[in-house]
């Protein structure tokens, strides 16, 4: 009786890891503040448990700072019309979001406004509104493709 007891709490136990690991955006990012820069993505990763923004930043000297932004989880950004194509490498961006507590960087964005206007949010929308500036996106996307 007492082994079967051990082994159910045993099992209790390793099944429910993945919570302990989950982590808030607060314990990386300082979410008091708030940092914007512009930039130009070189890998974007629809993956979880975070969506990544890889993309460079030009100082006014030339120097090009390698950052990092994280999104919401994919399956999140899925339902709200993203694919692993919504930003492609040499897509400009202006980006915004919590900066990271130690100072690097990096961020955990929270608007992402396109060279034309067009902004994507982390993930946070309403759905509906979320699908439309998707759509208008992949119009302009087109357009200029067929331009070309």
């Amino acid at each position: 009786m007492f082994r079967r007891q051990l082994i159910i709490l045993l099992t209790s136990l390793l099944c429910s890891s993945p919570i302990w690991s989950h982590h808030s955006p607060a314990s990386h990012y300082d979410m008091d503040k708030s940092v914007t820069v512009k930039g130009v993505v070189t890998k974007f990763r629809l993956i979880n448990p975070h969506a990544r923004i890889y993309f460079d930043v030009t100082s006014e000297s030339g120097e090009v700072q390698k950052w990092l932004a994280e999104g919401n989880a994919s399956a999140i950004l899925k339902r709200r019309g993203w694919t692993r194509k919504t930003l492609q490498p040499g897509d400009v961006i202006t980006i915004s979001g919590n900066p990271a507590k130690d100072g690097g960087p990096k961020m955990d964005w929270k608007l992402i406004v396109l060279e034309d206007g067009t902004e994507l949010h982390g993930g946070n929308t309403v759905a509906a509104e979320r699908e439309r500036q998707l759509d208008e996106l992949e119009k302009r996307r087109r357009k200029q493709n067929n331009k070309e």
